[in-house]
């Protein structure tokens, strides 16, 4: 499925079109996939996290936001105002859910997978960041969401 939509990061603004694992960003053409929990980007694997309204690329933090991806009418709109936390298992990009593994109320290890995502014709695996108790889940499995979007919260 191509989408279309722009980042601005740290005011600079990025015109994106993805296209299976062919991404252009204002015309030019990166390679991206996934390697464990890494981001490969042309080959390099670059650890990407996003917290809420920032995205920590390599450890450095950037000012966020995305215009241009609606969510799917099926889709509630309560999981695009969920505010991330530190327990938080985000969207590491639109994509749809394809299977939640977990239910409120399960416990969870940190690095446990919580649910798998499909982007760019790949499965992702979703993890908790950290150990605790399953607070919420703010998706079924079909549900397409966007970028950052608050999967589940976990405390």
């Amino acid at each position: 499925m191509k989408r279309e939509f722009s980042i601005t990061l740290d005011g600079t603004a990025y015109n994106v079109i993805v296209d299976g694992n062919s991404v252009l960003v204002n015309g030019r053409p990166f390679v991206v996939g996934f390697e464990g929990d890494k981001v490969l980007v042309d080959g390099t694997p670059l650890g990407v996290e996003l917290e809420g309204a920032r995205a920590v690329v390599e450890g450095i933090a950037y000012a966020l936001s995305v215009e241009g991806l609606e969510q799917a009418k099926s889709a509630p709109r309560a999981a695009a105002k969920v505010v991330a936390s530190a327990g938080s298992v985000t969207a590491i990009m639109p994509g749809k859910v394809i299977r939640v593994l977990v239910g409120v109320g399960d416990i969870v290890s940190e690095g446990q997978v919580v649910c798998i995502l499909e982007a760019m014709k790949m499965q992702n695996e979703l993890k908790a960041p950290k150990s605790g108790k399953v607070k919420a889940i703010h998706v079924k499995s079909g549900q397409d969401v966007e970028m950052g979007a608050v999967l589940a919260e976990i405390e």
